[in-house]
């Protein structure tokens, strides 16, 4: 990895009902670097003003429930 600290911003994007609403985007192989590579799940927590962002290592039924719906779009895609 050739940064210990990346600089990004807080973007605004369409939510609910077309309200904006704060995004966070990071992308980079240096994700991947750090073990955050595609498809691995997170969880996000709030501490003291900071996010901190941690892999998940069991799946819940959340988790279940989101694959299930990922599957059921794709199916749909390649149907039509």
């Amino acid at each position: 990895m050739k940064k210990g600290v990346r600089k990004i911003k807080v973007y605004e994007q369409s939510g609910r009902n077309y309200k904006p609403t704060p995004t966070i985007m990071l992308k980079g192989l240096w994700l991947e670097e750090l073990g955050f590579g595609a498809g691995t799940l997170l969880t996000v927590q709030c501490e003291e003003g900071k996010l901190v962002i941690v892999p998940r290592e069991t799946v819940d039924y959340i988790d279940a429930f989101e694959e299930q719906q990922l599957s059921m779009v794709a199916e749909r895609k390649v149907r039509f």
